[in-house]
């Protein structure tokens, strides 16, 4: 699959276009097969690094907090989500 990753924290980021694993899916979660995102103020505040004080994450992180998509597969303690 397809993932929009960011390499680091900086003023101007940039987002690379990488190849990865799907993801195994927990008990909680759903895996979406995304048909298109969008990038939010949110993923600006995360890319430039403001928000590392209250969440400092791992790189390279695959950003994305706006989407749409077709579910594809749902964790067994998920509930109002089907495939």
């Amino acid at each position: 699959m397809q993932a929009a990753q960011l390499k680091k924290y900086a003023e101007n980021f940039s987002l690379a276009v990488r190849e990865i694993p799907v993801p195994e899916i927990g008990p909680q979660e759903v895996l979406v097969k995304v048909k298109a995102a969008a990038v939010n103020p949110l993923d600006n505040l995360i890319g430039t690094g403001s928000l590392k004080l209250i969440q400092d994450y791992e790189f390279p992180l695959t950003m994305g907090n706006e989407l749409t998509g077709i579910v594809e597969k749902v964790g067994v303690q998920v509930s109002g989500f089907q495939k």
